[in-house]
């Protein structure tokens, strides 16, 4: 078994730093725990100092031993082969650096033998045994701190997260402190319970996982979140008393005192008189002033009544502070000070009236002189009706502020509605106009296609007075040739087989023409026929397009009519 040392310190054995012994040792794959040798006295004299630290090359180049004194006892935990001082040459400062280097850790600290509840079994990714942890971390920045190799795998993943995704309480987490020992499969559901257990971490690696909760909490108190879920309670706080009612006298009263002036002739005190009273705190909404009276007179004991309500109770309490303020309240006069001011003036105290206050004042008083009181709930009279004025207070201004916005708005739809009534009433002259307008139009549209009506129906009718005329004269021209072939002399022929021929020749001739005044008359038939029925096409597609173009113009009309509709008046419900 080899083992390695390491001589640490700033000066030389016997000074503050100390000795320090780091031994390694290889055990099934494990490797033992570090110890810190017991530090020497303070008193140890400088000679021994320098001739300890002095020595010749061989005792450097050798195992370091701390000067012979009386050591600490430490306690320590036993182990299966006993712990071992290193023994043999020094190694040099790079074997020694990377003996003493954690495999994934990066702070290089000492274990606390102390602490009995450390497994014997912890490997270098126990508590306290990264290089960079050891430093003071607050002379580091925080982005180096995060980069320790314990953390910087974690850090790296949170980076790529956004912040939604950090606060999703459903996200699995692992414990970096933990790694590669117990409680490194741990799932951590959400932030919260991760830097929960970073924060309660007892066992190992204690500070490492304080550094983390740091390094967490600061990660996300920069990224503008936290690891506690908005809306959680703890209930680990105490808040107010349950109760923080009193009992008040109802009506509010204030106390005066020492309303005295002088003894009568009749051996009895005189003094402040009601009106006077009042008089004296006119500044106070005080509806009534009373003195109480004994055996002897005035007794020098005044009291105001104010209204029965909270406002009433407000008015008794800014007398009774005015009081105060002014160092003449009920401790003042308990301590029988003041009583007099310069010039032999009496000096008036007040304060708030009390149930004693009260029994006092009605001591001597008898029946309906006696001042009627009770005691009711200050929270009752006072709190709730404040709260119940405040309200009506808002609602008084809402209703205030809603009533000015109805009347702004009253006053701009009157306005709005003037203008409207003017625009239509310009609207409906305009209209006026142009329907007058399109009435004359129309007849004029009227006038002129009833000459166009006229003209045309004229022209039809020469049309059809020459068709007549052609038909008369072809008619007479049928007859004449009839009139001709039947006056034509037959017999004058010389043979009788000539006449008999001339004969046949008229009686064709007569015959042909009867043909063709029938085939005629059947193809006028024909042609009057169709032409009729061109007529009733023409006067059909005719009516056709007057009723499309009167849709037409209405379909137009109604859209023009609904473009300048005037908007329907509302009345406003607010």
């Amino acid at each position: 078994m080899s083992g390695s040392g390491d001589h640490r310190g700033g000066g030389p054995p016997g000074s503050d730093d100390g000795w320090e012994i780091v031994g390694k040792k290889k055990r099934s794959g494990r490797v033992a725990g570090r110890q810190r040798a017991p530090q020497s006295s303070t008193n140890a004299t400088p000679n021994t100092a320098r001739t300890a630290w002095g020595g010749n090359g061989a005792a450097n180049r050798g195992n370091p031993r701390p000067p012979p004194q009386a050591p600490r006892p430490v306690p320590t935990p036993s182990l299966a082969n006993g712990r071992q001082w290193p023994s043999g040459p020094r190694p040099s400062g790079s074997e020694v650096e990377k003996d003493d280097a954690p495999p994934t850790g990066s702070d290089r600290e000492v274990e606390n033998v102390d602490d009995n509840t450390t497994s014997h079994d912890d490997d270098d990714l126990g508590d306290d045994t990264s290089d960079d942890y050891d430093s003071d971390a607050s002379e580091k920045s925080f982005e180096t701190r995060k980069m320790n190799k314990w953390f910087k795998k974690f850090f790296e993943d949170l980076n790529k997260l956004s912040v939604e995704q950090i606060n999703e309480q459903t996200k699995s987490w692992h414990c970096p402190a933990c790694q590669n020992g117990p409680g490194a499969i741990d799932r951590y559901k959400g932030l919260q319970p991760l830097v929960t257990h970073a924060r309660t971490k007892g066992t190992r690696r204690v500070r490492l996982h304080r550094e983390f909760a740091a390094l967490l909490e600061e990660e996300l108190s920069r990224r503008g979140t936290s690891a506690v879920p908005a809306g959680e309670q703890f209930g680990k706080w105490k808040g107010l008393r349950e109760s923080t009612d009193r009992e008040i006298v109802w009506p509010p009263m204030v106390i005066v005192m020492n309303t005295l002036l002088e003894k009568d002739d009749d051996d009895k005190w005189k003094g402040m008189g009601n009106q006077e009273l009042l008089d004296y705190f006119k500044d106070y909404a005080v509806t009534k002033a009373r003195h109480a009276y004994g055996p002897s007179g005035h007794r020098g004991m005044g009291l105001l009544l104010f209204e029965s309500s909270a406002v009433g109770y407000i008015e008794a309490e800014r007398l009774h502070r005015h009081f105060v303020a002014q160092g003449t309240d009920r401790n003042a006069w308990n301590l029988r000070k003041d009583r007099f001011v310069p010039g032999g003036k009496r000096q008036l105290h007040g304060f708030l009236a009390s149930k004693e206050d009260m029994e006092v004042f009605n001591k001597h008083c008898q029946g309906k002189s006696r001042q009627k009181y009770e005691m009711r709930s200050y929270n009752e009279m006072v709190v709730i009706q404040m709260k119940q004025m405040s309200e009506d207070n808002q609602q008084l201004n809402y209703l205030k502020n809603k009533m000015v916005k109805t009347e702004q708005r009253s006053k701009a739809v009157e306005e709005t509605l003037g203008i409207i009534t003017q625009k239509l009433r310009e609207t409906m002259e305009e209209n006026v106009f142009v329907k007058r307008k399109a009435k004359e139009k129309h007849l004029e549209y009227e006038e002129e296609m009833k000459h166009q009506e006229e003209f045309f129906h004229s022209q039809i009718e020469g049309i059809h007075k020459a068709t007549e005329d052609k038909e008369k004269r072809f008619e007479k021209l049928l007859q004449e040739e009839r009139s001709k072939a039947r006056r034509f002399d037959v017999d004058s022929g010389t043979t009788e087989e000539d006449r008999k021929l001339r004969k046949e020749h008229v009686q064709k001739f007569i015959d042909c023409q009867v043909k063709n005044v029938a085939e005629f008359e059947a193809e006028r038939d024909e042609l009057i026929k169709g032409h009729e029925e061109k007529k009733m096409k023409l006067k059909k597609q005719y009516m056709e397009k007057e009723l499309e173009l009167e849709r037409d113009h209405d379909a137009a009309l109604t859209a023009l009519m609904e473009k300048h509709k005037p908007d329907t008046f509302e009345a406003s419900s607010s």
